[in-house]
């Protein structure tokens, strides 16, 4: 009977320890430093009567890097959309940047690059084309 209780004790310290040593191997394996790449939304805000003469990027590509466990279950959809105020600027060329502050991250995680990253627009009053310069 002692002996039989030896075992089941055995037995019981046994599953705890795996028990132990899979926690432990989840927690060092969440922790490992990675590197991702996410799409996210661009969004302008232009000025009353303006729009822009060229086609501007709709998405940003974003390289993040950090815990495994955070950036596994991250959406590019969760850092977005990335405003690009340009509300208070008037016609002609202006140039646009994304800052890294300006993307929603969790704890831990940073931001290794961002493209575009900035650019320039030429903005025009409503209903104005631009014509091409003649020789």
């Amino acid at each position: 009977m002692a002996r039989d209780l030896a075992s089941r004790t055995n037995a019981g310290l046994r599953l705890i320890s795996i028990g132990i040593a899979v926690a432990l191997f989840l927690i060092v394996r969440g922790e490992r430093q990675v590197e991702h790449r996410f799409t996210t939304r661009i969004e302008l805000q232009l000025p009353d009567g303006l729009t822009p003469a060229t086609r501007l990027p709709s998405r940003l590509s974003v390289t993040l890097s950090g815990p495994w466990a955070r950036l596994r279950s991250l959406k590019g959809s969760e850092l977005g959309p990335v405003l690009v105020d340009l509300s208070q600027t008037g016609p002609g060329t202006t140039s646009w940047f994304v800052r890294p502050e300006s993307l929603r991250l969790p704890p831990g995680v940073r931001v290794e690059s961002i493209y575009p990253s900035s650019g320039s627009v030429e903005l025009l009053r409503n209903g104005l084309e631009q014509t091409p310069a003649k020789p």
